[in-house]
């Protein structure tokens, strides 16, 4: 018993050191802060940029080989403050995943190739020296999603034989987004945004329809390299009203140049 209260009057002289430690490191860390938020640069609303990232999409086929679709895009967008405070953008990408599924008895690999073209437009205000809202309305002029079904031949004498085809889907939507710029530290930036995307196409070879809204969360980082150029990262997660494009995760980097 003795070496149990030992132990715990040690701990407890540990914890409140650790504490006291965290404590410390929280106060220079805010006064860090504090001083360089002084420093700020204003934000820029007129830049171009490239991303990429992969992604992992929920499958949802009733006998998938793999869990998860990987994914890959590209994407080239840019930014311009045509006014105080207002601003357009544009964005194009292409976006690619591969599913791996068992269709009657048979391993089928089917992919699919997207096709995005946004225009927008924006407002954003000034919070403070160190942060900066925004809100935009969101245009998709176009996209296509170009995608392999499998097509099962029933055989007399045997299995069935399974193949693929393309299907495209091709359509429009509107859009929306909120988000939020903070500056970090002098030259880190931090930012915030959810959206939300609704979209409807065609799909040529069943003279059908598609539908589908997106709900998109993401966080990003930005670390300001001088010259204009920034470069960094984001995480995102999307929920979507139809199935096959559901629980979308996302890990990207990104290249800036502010003007």
């Amino acid at each position: 018993m003795g070496r149990n209260a030992g132990t715990r009057s040690s701990t407890g002289a540990m914890g409140r050191r650790t504490v006291k430690h965290c404590a410390r490191l929280i106060v220079l860390a805010s006064l860090a802060g504090l001083s360089a938020g002084a420093n700020a640069a204003e934000f820029s609303y007129s830049y171009l940029e490239i991303s990429a990232d992969l992604s992992k999409t929920r499958n949802t086929a009733e006998a998938p080989l793999e869990d998860d679709a990987d994914g890959r895009l590209f994407a080239i967008a840019g930014s311009w403050e045509v006014f105080d405070k207002f601003y357009v953008k544009g964005a194009w990408s292409r976006e690619t995943k591969e599913f791996g599924n068992e269709v009657a008895g048979a391993p089928v690999d089917l992919d699919s190739r997207q096709t995005m073209t946004t225009l927008g437009a924006g407002y954003h205000i000034e919070a403070g020296d160190r942060t900066s809202l925004y809100a935009e309305a969101l245009v998709v002029a176009d996209f296509e999603v170009e995608h392999s079904i499998p097509l099962v031949t029933p055989s007399a004498s045997g299995p069935p034989t399974v193949t693929t085809t393309q299907s495209v889907i091709e359509g429009n939507g509107l859009g929306g987004a909120l988000g939020i710029r903070y500056w970090l530290s002098g030259n880190v930036e931090i930012e915030g945004r959810l959206s939300r995307t609704h979209t409807r196409g065609d799909v040529p070879r069943t003279g059908g329809e598609f539908s589908d809204s997106e709900t998109m969360l993401g966080i990003a980082g930005h670390v300001h390299a001088g010259g204009g150029l920034s470069v960094g990262g984001y995480l995102s997660y999307s929920k979507h009203t139809d199935v096959n494009f559901d629980d979308i995760r996302k890990l990207g980097v990104i290249l800036r140049y502010h003007f």
